[in-house]
């Protein structure tokens, strides 16, 4: 899909030469039809892509509890090796005194003190068999279930490793229906498609920072109307000895916005920065840093260079990151989402630009806020 972009940005230079007498012979209802197409192809291509990372995160998930897994198994089969042991010994001495009658003991026996300081002393390795036996019976029951918990992980390993599989071919076979639209077109429908694309992006690039800018403006109406004012002492100014006039009564209390994490917008720039250190890195499927990530990697890779933790995927980060703020209040450092539902997301950078990691073929790039459909932000800092 990205190849396919990259060729229609080469297609609208070679139209800015030459002129709108290029695409004169383009076909608008082919034009129209083409940008239909990709644009749904995109979307389905991005909700794959979001299926291949959250399937990939619960691999390494599942690969880690695996291991937790496998390592306490061996402890508790030790476990039980060494109470079936002691219990097998108790058993023997047991089964010997029980072989002899308590009747022919008290018989034989001299001293009926002596007999009954034996039969008690058998009757504590009784129960301390019984008791044993029954520690047995739940470290066994124990192992069982951590060995059923090992063969679920396993095969939800193997399910998700066949997804990944599947979910990839299908990865594949919408970017070859991508690039067959595009083969479809005439040069000319290729440019024109190119300049409608352009026009666009220039369009809702220059509605973006007039929202940003009229709500900057607004912000800063609202921090001077809220900001203390200092009165100047005047001629008709109570004296020092005069009687203190009445408390002038608190302003209305403002809907305060969610608390501001500490660093403020220096650590949103931060992000930001960490993020556009990358541009180039490649686009690597489950993958979240430092040379290679996926969309949602990218995000979570940038906030974590600065303490921050996010979920894996852009749906969750979508759901649980931050909170929500609009288009036109928009920052850097903001999480920015694609597509309904969410199966992208990017990194505002300001000026109506993103960072994301977008494909295996174009990696982490800059590119427009509004190159795909938008739908939604949140701000983490700030």
């Amino acid at each position: 899909m990205n190849r396919v972009r990259l060729v229609l940005a080469s297609a609208l230079a070679i139209a800015t030469v030459f002129g709108g007498s290029v695409v004169a012979n383009a076909d608008p209802d082919a034009v129209a039809q083409a940008r239909k197409d990709l644009d749904r192809i995109h979307q389905e291509s991005s909700a794959i892509d979001q299926d291949i990372i959250e399937a990939h995160d619960r691999a390494a998930q599942n690969e880690a509890k695996l291991k937790n897994l496998t390592s306490d198994v061996t402890a508790q089969v030790a476990k039980v090796e060494k109470l079936s042991a002691q219990l097998g010994h108790v058993g023997a001495v047991q089964m010997r005194g029980d072989s002899i009658s308590l009747t022919a003991q008290l018989l034989t026996s001299s001293d009926a003190d002596n007999f009954l300081s034996g039969l008690g002393a058998m009757q504590v390795e009784a129960d301390r068999s019984t008791a044993g036996i029954q520690q047995l019976q739940v470290d066994q029951a124990k192992l069982t279930t951590l060995r059923e918990d090992v063969d679920a992980t396993q095969k939800q390993l193997d399910k998700d490793a066949a997804a990944k599989v599947e979910l990839g071919k299908q990865y594949d076979a919408k970017e070859a229906e991508a690039q067959a639209v595009y083969d479809r077109l005439s040069e000319e429908e290729r440019q024109r498609l190119a300049a409608i694309e352009a026009e666009r992006v220039r369009r809702e690039a220059a509605a973006q920072a007039e929202a940003e800018a009229r709500a900057a403006e607004e912000r800063a109406s609202r921090d001077t109307a809220t900001s203390p004012r200092v009165e100047t002492p005047s001629s008709t100014s109570p004296s020092p000895s005069a009687p203190a006039s009445s408390k002038a009564p608190k302003p209305e209390k403002q809907e305060e916005e969610p608390p501001a994490s500490s660093g403020g917008s220096g650590r949103a720039q931060d992000v930001v920065d960490a993020a556009l250190s990358k541009v180039g890195s490649r686009y690597v499927w489950g993958t979240s840093g430092p040379s290679t990530f996926d969309c949602s990697g990218l995000t979570s890779w940038a906030y974590r260079q600065v303490g921050i933790s996010l979920t894996r995927s852009s749906r969750g980060q979508f759901s649980s990151a931050g909170y929500k703020v609009s288009k036109s209040d928009l920052r850097p450092g903001d999480l920015v989402f694609y597509y309904s539902p969410v199966s992208h997301v990017g990194l505002y950078i300001g000026n109506g630009k993103i960072v994301d990691a977008a494909n295996p073929r174009s990696g982490v790039r800059v590119t427009s806020l509004n190159s795909m459909p938008f739908s939604g932000a949140r701000r983490v800092i700030g």
